[in-house]
C-alpha cells in the first residue's frame, strides 16, 4: 500500500513534504511512529472491532496531529486503563487476511500486518524520565 492509497481510504490528510507515492514501511515486529510505538506480543488479543472511520490512538494536543488506527479488512483495538506511566496506550490485534494502518499527518503511515502488538508512548530520559513530545 502506498501513502496517497491509505489517505485517500482512510480520509486522512498527511503534509504536502511526505512523498504520496512512497510504500508504507511494514510492521512485523517493532516499529516506533514518531512518540508512538508497535511492538508484536504474544499476550491474549484484543476484542474490540475498529469502526471504519478509525480510531484515534494519540489524539494530538498541540496542532490536531492525531496518531489514528485504520483497519484495511476487520481489526481489534482494546484502549489500556490508564496507569502511572502513561506509556501502555492498548492492543492491536490484526487477524489474518487484514493490515491495520497507523497514519499521522507530519509521520505517514505504517501497515501492520496479522498479530497482536502492544500500541504505546515512547519515554525519553531529560533531567526527569518524561513522555516523547511528538
Amino acid at each position: 500500500m502506498i501513502l496517497r492509497d491509505a489517505t485517500t481510504r482512510f480520509d486522512v490528510e498527511v503534509l504536502d513534504h511526505l512523498d504520496h507515492d512512497a510504500a508504507l514501511p511494514v510492521v512485523t515486529r517493532a516499529a516506533c511512529q514518531g512518540d508512538v510505538s508497535v511492538l508484536r506480543v504474544t499476550t491474549a488479543g484484543a476484542t474490540t472491532v475498529v469502526p471504519e472511520a478509525g480510531v484515534a490512538v494519540v489524539r494530538g494536543e498541540n496542532g490536531g496531529n492525531t496518531h489514528s488506527l485504520h483497519g484495511d479488512g476487520p481489526i481489534m483495538w482494546d484502549q489500556a486503563a490508564p496507569s502511572d506511566t502513561g506509556l501502555t496506550l492498548g492492543t492491536l490485534t490484526v487477524p489474518e487476511g487484514s493490515t491495520a494502518v497507523l497514519l499521522h499527518p507530519e509521520h505517514g503511515g505504517l501497515a501492520i500486518v496479522p498479530g497482536t502488538y502492544q500500541v504505546g508512548r515512547q519515554r525519553e530520559m531529560a533531567d526527569i524520565a518524561r513522555i516523547v513530545q511528538d
